[in-house]
């Protein structure tokens, strides 16, 4: 009986290689076309919820922003203690009357002009001794203010509401902030305010957003405030479009069609939802597995080609190279048995044999030759300062500056001098930490002369290692990339954290330098540039890295830890030393 095994052992080369290429090939390739398919929809709907949740955040940001802008217009005038006492007083005389509209017009038409996007400013008032001035002054009367939004209006004792989309007299759709306007030591009221702001303008904040998705404004009842569709203001948003927000659904069916629903809720809670088709999303996503699939049949068929045709060309010492290739990929450079052929295979195998034999002596001399090309690299960098001439000059601009009395030129000046005393540390790139320490607070006290109080620096330091050795330059990259690029705004400080102590390392003692902030952070992909060639701004924090594995090997180097608006850590990892090492 003929088994399987014997079967495979009796086919010949080229049937064996079609086999073994349809059995290992095709079944993972359809295996991992399938799995990579799916894994990337599901990533998909993932970066589209994130992106869509970040989308909805900005306008949430944007609206509250023209929010509490009414907000602040209306404690302005509610806490206007002269316009209480115009609106609530009794006229006798038109004089008095003029008096109270020029003060009332005044101070209503800055705030117009102020702000430009609102749509209008109403006072409504029971005094009957003042009148109508047919511009911002009105009395309340069923025909100015519904019975309905009066009522609304006096139990909120004196908060801000807003109305839902009303269309004004030019046929605009607005949206009205009211406020009840009661004495402070009373619990009555004297009079009505509503500021009124344009739909549009709140479209406008929502638009921009508006690519391959729909978007819409809902107010704390859930009813449509501003869309693109203007027939669907004031509808509740499940009546008008389908899905209940209360369900917290990502994927929801409109009109038969998947849907991804992302809604984020403001602090008043008003809404911003988002929805965009998933057909819409999976496009693209449909459109790169159909050219994978296209691509991987063409490289199949390709590839049965060829072992059709040099299937025959193989031979025993053809593998036998191949597996000696493999072993000098992993660092094994035994020299092959002479080959006597003089054929292309054994004139491979000669020049083979030659390359491994070439290639053992370089790596064995390649990593000492690179050190000392840095090395001297180093120096010859630090050569082409002389060091006597820059104290020297550093020392009269700061004699210039006192004499010309401008003591912050001199102050920065002799920061400088000792920043580059300590940096160039006479060619030797070994210092003790104390003057590491010494040279980071001479570049930080330049750095506030430049920047005053955005940063506040502090030092976390262990006392018992300020003698123990490290790599000059270390700290100062690191801290001049926090202020240069981890600041957030203007009116904020950055803190920038600086801490020194003793850990454990591979069972070894380690000095450990961190330098911390709570600045805008990095993403990821940007994390994974900063010690890469990639990084413009990382180039000395990449320079830090390859000098600390160079001095110290590859246990020991920098981490950085990072996470966008949560700040970064840099952790500088070093052997500890005791003794300082001349070199």
């Amino acid at each position: 009986m003929i088994t399987p095994k014997k079967l495979f052992q009796n086919l010949s080369l080229l049937h064996k290689l079609l086999l073994m290429f349809l059995t290992v090939t095709i079944i993972p390739l359809l295996f991992i076309t399938v799995f990579f398919y799916d894994r990337t929809e599901q990533r998909l709907l993932e970066l589209t919820y994130e992106n869509m949740s970040s989308s909805n955040q900005q306008i949430n940001s944007n609206v509250n922003a023209q929010l509490d802008g009414l907000r602040q217009i209306s404690s302005l005038i509610y806490t206007d203690e002269a316009l209480q006492v115009y609106l609530t007083q009794t006229y006798t005389t038109d004089y008095s009357t003029v008096e109270a509209y020029r003060y009332i017009d005044g101070l209503l038409y800055s705030m117009l002009t102020a702000n430009s996007n609102l749509a209008s400013i109403n006072l409504y008032v029971y005094n009957e001794t003042l009148p109508e001035d047919g511009l911002f002054l009105k009395h309340i009367t069923p025909e100015n203010l519904p019975i309905q939004y009066l009522i609304q209006l006096q139990q909120t004792y004196g908060n801000n509401i807003f109305s839902n989309v009303i269309q004004d007299q030019k046929g605009k759709n607005v949206i009205y902030l009211g406020r009840i306007l009661n004495y402070n030591n009373q619990n009555q009221h004297y009079g009505m305010l509503t500021i009124g702001l344009y739909e549009e303008l709140l479209y406008r904040l929502i638009e921009k957003e508006e690519q391959n998705k729909s978007v819409y404004l809902l107010n704390e009842n859930n009813q449509i405030i501003s869309a693109s569709d203007k027939s669907l203001l004031n509808l509740p948003f499940s009546e008008a479009i389908g899905p209940d927000l209360s369900s917290n659904q990502k994927v929801v069916t409109i009109k038969g069609q998947p849907h991804l629903l992302v809604y984020n809720t403001m602090q008043h809670g008003w809404k911003t939802v988002s929805l965009t088709p998933i057909d819409e999303i999976m496009r693209s996503s449909r459109k790169t597995a159909m050219q994978i699939v296209v691509i991987a049949l063409v490289s199949l068929g390709l590839s049965l080609f060829m072992i059709v045709v040099i299937a025959n060309y193989f031979s025993r010492r053809l593998r036998k190279l191949n597996r000696q290739a493999l072993k000098v990929e992993q660092g094994n450079f035994i020299i092959l048995p002479d080959d006597f052929s003089k054929d292309e295979i054994g004139q491979l195998g000669t020049a083979f044999n030659k390359m491994s034999a070439r290639l053992k002596d370089l790596i064995d001399t390649l990593y000492v030759k690179e050190i000392a090309k840095r090395d001297a690299e180093l120096y010859a960098l630090q050569s082409q300062i002389n060091p006597h001439f820059l104290y020297n000059t550093l020392s009269g601009i700061s004699s210039l500056a006192i004499r010309n009395s401008d003591m912050e030129v001199s102050k920065i000046v002799n920061h400088l001098a000792r920043f580059y005393q300590v940096s160039l540390n006479m060619g030797h790139q070994f210092i003790t930490l104390e003057k590491e320490l010494a040279l980071t607070k001479h570049y930080l006290a330049i750095q506030h002369m430049r920047f005053e109080d955005s940063f506040i620096e502090h030092w976390e330091i262990d006392p018992g290692l300020a003698s123990n050795e490290t790599l000059k330059l270390l700290l100062q990259p690191f801290v001049e990339n926090a202020i240069n690029h981890a600041i957030v705004d203007d009116h904020t400080s950055l803190n920038i954290t600086i801490r020194v102590y003793q850990s454990v390392h591979a069972d070894a003692p380690a000095l450990l330098l961190e330098i911390e902030d709570d600045g805008c952070g990095m993403s990821s992909d940007q994390v994974g540039t900063m010690i890469s060639n990639e990084s413009k701004a990382g180039y000395g924090i990449k320079n830090v890295h390859e000098r600390v594995q160079l001095a110290y090997g590859r246990n020991y180097g920098v981490t950085i830890r990072s996470q966008v608006g949560s700040g970064t850590k840099i952790i500088i990892m070093l052997p500890l030393q005791q003794q300082l090492n001349k070199r």
